[in-house]
């Protein structure tokens, strides 16, 4: 689970967005994962891509909206090695 703020400011730039809040799935390796979920039937909306906070693509859920899928390239918090 990640938090964050909803307004501040990064690298210069002021932010601010309305409370909400999102599902989103880390993995090791997103383009192996893609590749394994579509084999098991998945569905993606557009191609994976650089967030910046990491290489992203949006998960089909049915009957919801779409979730993010990433391989994180920015510190992660909390590990489950060790």
């Amino acid at each position: 689970m990640g938090v964050h703020p909803t307004s501040g400011s990064y690298e210069g730039e002021s932010y601010s967005h309305t409370k909400h809040h999102e599902i989103s799935l880390m993995c090791d390796d997103v383009v192996q994962t893609v590749a394994v979920l579509m084999g098991r039937g998945a569905q993606f909306s557009g191609e994976i891509e650089d967030f910046g906070f990491g290489l992203a693509i949006m998960l089909q859920v049915p009957g919801a909206e779409d979730i993010l899928l990433y391989e994180p390239r920015h510190p992660e918090a909390h590990s489950l090695d060790g």
